[in-house]
């Protein structure tokens, strides 16, 4: 049986930024309420919200 050989590659994959623009989700204390912060549900980062709660 032959081996199938993978053709090296010395290509790296671009790292994309993520622009969290596209879901976002409200952080809150443990009574519900609103913090001021907002979750990238992409890639969990913590930003203060860009709406300033005027939703």
């Amino acid at each position: 049986m032959d081996a199938a050989t993978v053709p090296e590659t010395n290509k790296v994959a671009p790292v994309v930024a993520c622009s969290h623009g596209r879901l976002i989700e409200d952080v809150l204390t443990r009574g519900g309420k609103r913090t001021g912060k907002v979750r990238c549900l992409e890639c969990g980062t913590l930003f203060d919200d860009p709406y300033q709660g005027s939703k």
